[in-house]
């Protein structure tokens, strides 16, 4: 067995619809599960996926399903990485944070998910618009994973 590699980023554009996030949730857990992530990890990490990409249609598109995300995987030898790409409205990173865990009441736990199951998130805005969420998982070297 050798380590799962591919050229280029693997790229998915989809509607702001939380009914298609099931590809993105799918996805993300077969990749986690093929680049040797624990289990409970791979659940993690399509948590985080999930709700950032749930955040973004709440957010940035304020619940419309006609904006676009454009969800990009690369896998590198020692990362993985999801970037979510939005055309919406801008929000400032900084007032993105995680309610108190021990206030009881829906919601509010988006960034808590994204902060603890990936290694790196970080924002950026791009010169036309919208913003580009950058979700980082350090892979373990010596594992090696099943290419079929």
């Amino acid at each position: 067995m050798s380590p799962l590699t591919f050229s280029g980023p693997v790229t998915l554009e989809l509607p702001s619809d939380p009914a298609v996030l099931f590809l993105v949730r799918a996805l993300v857990d077969r990749l986690a599960e093929r680049l040797g992530f624990e289990r409970r990890e791979a659940e993690q990490m399509v948590l985080a996926v999930d709700e950032a990409c749930a955040n973004v249609i709440r957010h940035a598109y304020g619940g419309r399903v006609d904006g676009r995300l454009i969800v990009t995987f690369v896998v590198k030898s020692e990362t993985f990485e999801v970037s979510i790409r939005d055309f919406g409205e801008q929000k400032d990173p900084g007032a993105f944070q995680p309610r108190d865990l021990l206030e009881v009441r829906p919601g509010g736990l988006g960034m808590h998910f994204i902060r603890s199951a990936m290694d790196e998130a970080r924002y950026e805005h791009p010169a036309d618009g919208g913003t580009v969420l950058r979700l980082l998982k350090r892979r373990q070297r010596s594992v090696e994973v099943d290419q079929n």
